[in-house]
């Protein structure tokens, strides 16, 4: 059951990654 948390927490950290990248996209496009 182990894979199964670490494949949750893997999800969870790229999610929260792209999410970053995205609000950065965005908020540096709206500062141009």
């Amino acid at each position: 059951d182990a894979l199964c948390k670490d494949y949750e927490l893997y999800t969870q950290s790229s999610e929260a990654m792209i999410y970053g990248s995205f609000i950065r996209l965005m908020t540096r496009r709206l500062a141009a």
